[in-house]
């Protein structure tokens, strides 16, 4: 069976588990690149593909169009984990310029998925009906845009089916990175239909201008799934391009949106990857280093940022948990302004636990409680010199809890400040900052290359996507180089994922077969499932439903490395367990076992 790409392992990062920092920042880097022109895919659609840029284009011009319509009408992004996160990062930032509050967002789970794992509810097609009905109940036209990486997610299934049922009201979108024929066409629970019957409807629509599907190959991502990173990259490209090109339209007046500005706006983007990356290298691998050294010693690691990289910082903190069998402590991000900046539909949420408390004052509070024994590390990352997260380090008076109590937690403190300005800055801060680092990324040349097409307007919306999508790349790096050096990868596989919904259920299968080629599919469920209900013999469970599987595994550590070791030496279910506790470090004890 053909390996759909967005779960294919990348060669470049084969080997990532016995890098060093340098090593691994520089495959990080290598698959980054890959985003805009991926090589050895055969002929697939890339970004720059023609029919990828004119969907973008086309739907950039109904999206226009509902921005200056005058009948209730509506953009709605949805998606799940990531893909919910990036479409409320997206219309929470839209909705501060574009007036009416046309953009809105929905994500599997609510609210608290933007905070923490709530893989489960990305398989309930009929919650995601629901969720969409609610959200544009008053609008008579709505600008649909679906967004699941692999082509798989249920909960988006639903909606695009639905969509494609109310044509006079719904304009149906999907933004996926795979090829239709490798959509998942596993049965989603308790429905006729799978993902790959709904989203080849979609393409049929495509030629008649009913639907658009913008599906562009990015290449494996670094870490085997984990769409995370260059997914949740990408589908950032997509829809602030196809934005800022929207809203260049309306500004400029202009009744078609130009496929040459797309073009440039998406190499934009290309130009910028290249200058972060090329800039960043020493500020990214010692924060990388201080990361794993926290984490090595049970301690924590803080993301401190402002506005949308605010957003960004939690936005990877929460995907750890799910994608490492991390715990809520490990890390976590906070925001300048807490809930009154996060600007969620429901609002402040943090009575529901730490889990949802993301305020300065927050991590200030949480500073203050640890003990001289943790060696956490807090990076505070600034996209100008003039950001208001520079204001929260300070050491001043009369400004309540601020992060100045950093002072009395053994803490290491670094400041990294993304500098697209080229002026040299007064760098006075604090004495208890670890290190400052500048990373200069010169957008001048890049923002030249479309200035013609863009309005001033334009050009800060663009500077603003540009330089915060630079934060992204500073906490994905971090958190995946940390989690690698800990041990949780084996090769360039998360084997320590949590088995939570269908898309990790099926994933968990395929990479026990990836370690035990001689195992069957059958075989490797089997296996999973004896770990997931701790049994010898998987007669009485077989016949259960993935959603029972699913609700058993959930909460279980280390339920894909004691199927491994099962299937590798043929040893029950206890054994496995026992021989995994002899190891600290999951990655040494499957490199025993497997190559053995």
């Amino acid at each position: 069976m053909e390996t759909p790409y967005t779960e294919a392992a990348n060669k470049i990062t084969d080997d990532i588990d016995v890098c060093d920092v340098a090593g691994i920042f520089e495959k990080l880097k290598q698959c980054d690149f890959e985003m805009f022109e991926p090589k050895g895919y055969g002929d697939v659609k890339t970004l720059f593909h023609d029919d990828v840029i004119k969907a973008i284009s086309k739907v950039a011009k109904i999206a226009a169009d509902i921005m200056t319509s005058q009948t209730p009408s509506a953009i709605v992004m949805s998606g799940c984990g990531t893909s919910g996160r990036v479409a409320f990062l997206t219309a929470r930032s839209l909705n501060k310029i574009v007036p009416g509050e046309k953009f809105r967002y929905t994500i599997a789970g609510g609210d608290k998925a933007l905070f923490t794992s709530q893989e489960a509810p990305e398989d309930n097609r009929k919650a995601g009906v629901d969720d969409l009905i609610k959200s544009t109940i008053d609008d008579a036209k709505v600008l649909y845009i679906g967004i699941t990486c692999g082509l798989s997610a249920p909960y988006v299934a639903g909606q695009l089916d639905y969509c494609m049922d109310n044509l006079d009201k719904f304009v149906p979108v999907i933004i996926g990175f795979n090829p239709v024929h490798l959509a998942r066409k596993n049965p989603i629970y308790d429905w006729d239909k799978t993902f790959h019957d709904v989203v080849t409807r979609l393409e049929g629509m495509t030629s008649q201008g009913k639907g658009f599907l913008i599906n562009p190959v990015l290449g494996g991502e670094a870490i085997t799934g984990s769409s995370r990173m260059k997914g949740g990259s990408i589908t950032m490209v997509i829809l602030q391009t196809m934005f800022t090109d929207a809203l260049n339209g309306v500004v400029t007046s202009s009744s078609i949106t130009s496929l040459l500005d797309c073009r440039n706006l998406l190499k934009s983007y290309e130009s910028t990857c290249r200058l972060f990356y090329d800039t960043s290298s020493t500020a990214v691998t010692a924060l990388m280093t201080s990361a794993t050294q926290s984490l090595k010693s049970n301690s924590s690691v803080y993301y401190v940022s402002s506005g949308g990289s605010g957003v960004l910082g939690i936005v990877d903190s929460t995907e750890c948990i799910p994608t490492y069998g991390a715990s809520l402590d490990d890390i976590r991000g906070f925001i300048v302004g807490g809930y009154d900046e996060f600007n969620n539909a429901e609002g402040d949420i943090g009575s529901l636990g730490k889990n949802y408390q993301i305020g300065c004052e927050d991590l200030s509070k949480l500073l203050k409680s640890r003990d001289k024994e943790h060696n956490d590390t807090i990076i505070v990352v600034a996209i100008s010199w003039d950001d208001p997260v520079l204001n929260e380090i300070k050491v001043e008076k009369d400004l309540g809890w601020h992060l100045k109590l950093v002072a009395a937690a053994q803490s290491n403190v670094y400041v990294v400040i993304i500098d697209t300005e080229q002026r040299k800055r007064d760098k006075n801060l604090p004495d208890y900052i670890t290190e400052l680092f500048v990373i200069s990324v010169d957008l001048n040349d890049v923002k030249n290359s479309v200035s013609s097409a863009l309005t001033s307007s334009g050009k800060e919306l663009l500077s603003e996507n540009l330089i915060e999508i630079c934060s992204k790349w500073i906490f994905n790096a971090v958190s995946t180089g940390a989690h690698v050096l800990i041990g949780k990868v084996f090769r360039n596989y998360m084997v320590d994922l949590k088995v939570s919904n269908q898309k990790l259920f099926h994933r968990s299968i395929g990479i026990i077969q990836r370690f035990c080629p001689n195992v069957s599919e059958q075989e490797a469920m089997t296996y999973l499932l004896k770990s997931i209900y701790d049994v010898t013999n998987v007669d009485d469970v077989m016949n259960r439903s993935v959603q029972d599987h699913i609700l058993r595994a959930s909460p279980k550590d280390k339920v894909v490395p004691t199927a491994i070791v099962m299937a590798t030496t043929q040893c029950d279910v206890t054994q496995a367990r026992q021989l995994l506790s002899k190891y600290h470090v999951i990655r040494d004890a499957l490199s025993s076992v497997v190559t053995s």
